[in-house]
């Protein structure tokens, strides 16, 4: 028994170079992976080593096709082995070179034959309109939300909420599609109302949320427009004692637009700083970021809130975060007596498709929405026709 040994870059090229020095006869023993070069480990280069010999015979596992059968038995043999009648049957003797490759010859009719993509839209719209309309407008209309961060299960809920409740108008216009599907999503974009200030109550709000979403710049921001443009008196509190120097970041903000700060780390000295700022009008109060997945930081939290006693509760969270993060997100932090969310980071999305699910999902209204690091300018309410338009248009 003559046994060699066939090395190379692939595992297609150590085959062929057994079957051209074996025959198409010889058996393959055993094949690996080893380093090529002096430190592969560090490189990452592999080549495929390959041992083959002709001395062991090796039973066939295709079937033999005979050469001499008629055109009924063929198309018969072609549609019992699921093959398109007239193509010829798989045969291993054959080089792998002049076989015909059915994975390219799917996707090239998938892409060519227009039965196939109409059965895709569909699938996307249930159908009701002609082809050209439905190629050129709703399928036209789900790639562009898929484009923007859409899931796709949410955007063909709105593609066929939108072949639905399209106006004639609507169907008529070429974008007419998008500006139907940006009117419905600007409906379901639930905004919270105006805050409401009770003579000698203070309105007690804070902010809760993830790491590196901005809280400390949005408590700033919301500190400067309620101080400075509705000339309240505000007073600032910080839980925020475990990233580095952020304590500072808020003291500095509140000797800016001079403001009264507390820093607290327990129940006790929350409810202390709470009954300090009674005089005010808005305490707003900044938390430390908690990790959706630690739940015994979670806790830490809802004890904090629980001595504050907040009016509202807006849970932070960036626009730049997948949708499922957001959602999964708002999940973990909605049993804290989270009542409206926030949304920063705006300007550094390109898309807002993403949003959506969360909107639609969490049952809370949006309250404000941040574009930007300037204080108090880069803070607004949120605009429900904007929002939808980013999403379906993606700017």
């Amino acid at each position: 028994m003559e046994v060699q040994t066939f090395r190379a870059r692939s595992m297609q090229e150590a085959l062929e170079m057994v079957r051209r020095t074996l025959g198409p006869d010889a058996a393959v023993l055993q094949t690996r992976e080893i380093g090529r070069g002096a430190l592969p480990w560090l490189t990452g280069w592999r080549d495929v080593e390959v041992m083959a010999s002709t001395g062991i015979p090796v039973p066939q596992r295709f079937p033999e096709f005979p050469a001499s059968a008629g055109v009924a038995e063929d198309a018969a043999a072609d549609l019992d082995a699921g093959l398109p009648p007239g193509e010829p049957p798989f045969d291993p003797r054959i080089p792998p070179a002049h076989r015909l490759d059915y994975r390219a010859k799917f996707r090239q009719d998938l892409k060519t034959d227009p039965a196939e993509r109409h059965s895709l839209v569909e699938q996307l719209a249930a159908g009701g309109e002609s082809e050209a309309d439905l190629e050129t407008g709703l399928l036209g209309l789900y790639q562009a939300l898929i484009a923007g961060d859409m899931p796709a299960d949410t955007a063909r809920q709105w593609v066929r909420r939108v072949q639905g409740e399209a106006t004639d108008e609507e169907r008529a216009n070429p974008a007419g599609w998008q500006a139907c599907a940006t009117r419905l999503i600007a409906g379901e974009i639930a905004c919270s109302a105006p805050w409401e200030f009770t003579p000698g109550v203070p309105r007690v709000v804070a902010l809760i949320g993830p790491t590196g979403v901005g809280k400390t710049t949005t408590v700033a921001k919301l500190a400067a427009n309620y101080r400075l443009r509705e000339r309240r008196r505000v007073g600032l509190i910080t839980a925020d004692n475990y990233r580095i120097a952020a304590v500072e970041q808020l003291r500095t903000y509140a000797e800016i637009i001079d403001l009264p700060l507390e820093v607290v780390s327990t129940p006790r000295e929350m409810r202390r700083a709470l009954d300090s700022f009674s005089g005010l009008e808005l305490i707003l109060v900044d938390t430390a970021g908690r990790s959706p997945s630690d739940e015994l930081r979670l806790q830490e939290l809802r004890s904090l809130l629980l001595a504050a006693h907040p009016d509202d509760v807006y849970l932070v969270l960036s626009a730049v975060c997948s949708a499922v993060g957001l959602v999964r997100t708002a999940a973990r932090f909605r049993p804290l007596g989270a009542t409206a969310l926030l949304l920063t980071k705006l300007d550094e999305a390109e898309c807002l498709g993403n949003v959506l699910p969360l909107l639609q999902g969490s049952s809370l209204p949006l309250g404000f929405v941040a574009s930007g690091p300037s204080v108090p300018d880069d803070l607004t309410v949120p605009d429900r026709q904007r929002l939808a338009q980013r999403m379906v248009e993606g700017r």
